[in-house]
């Protein structure tokens, strides 16, 4: 009985387990290819180390990883991953294929940015109209400027606004490790 038992479930596990195969190959996603700004972005999938001169507060190293997610349509950005002040970026195409990104920021709120000019070297974004930010009282991430200085190097310049002014500016100079 115990062994009519094991070949009942060994055979329903394999009937599960080839139907599951089955099921995601009838699933497959085709590639995603975006918007000429996020198919830029996508080449920066892995993991970067930055310096940033925190002026009479010295030199502020930061690890960056960018993973791509959602059948590829999405891509992850991590910052001070593990840290109390971790922060995560998501950027995507919307449905004007405009690339945008929503951060999730250490100051407890969500700016949601938009592509707002690239070239060759650079993309830049400011803070979309529909983000929900209190633009005169909230202190926030404003803009972005990402240039490129080939496929394993890059500077990030984020500017943050307070009480409707513009506050710090933060650069950071990225090589990719991996």
């Amino acid at each position: 009985m115990k062994t009519q038992n094991l070949f009942f479930a060994v055979t329903a596990f394999l009937l599960v387990f080839v139907a599951a195969q089955v099921t995601a190959q009838e699933h497959e996603h085709k590639p995603y290819t975006g918007s000429k700004a996020f198919e830029r972005m996508k080449k920066l999938v892995g993991v970067w180390e930055g310096t940033m001169d925190m002026g009479d507060k010295g030199v502020m190293k930061s690890t960056l990883s960018y993973k791509l997610t959602a059948a590829d349509s999405a891509i992850v950005e991590t910052v001070f991953e593990g840290m109390p002040h971790e922060m995560m970026s998501i950027y995507h195409d919307d449905s004007r294929r405009q690339l945008t990104m929503t951060h999730y920021c250490a100051e407890h709120n969500q700016p949601k940015l938009m592509l707002t000019g690239m070239d060759d070297n650079k993309l830049a974004m400011d803070l979309s109209k529909d983000s929900d930010i209190d633009v005169t009282g909230e202190g926030h991430i404003h803009s972005l400027a990402i240039r490129f200085d080939g496929e394993d190097k890059m500077t990030q310049q984020w500017v943050s606004f307070e009480n409707g002014k513009k506050g710090q500016t933060v650069e950071i100079d990225f090589k990719r490790v991996r």
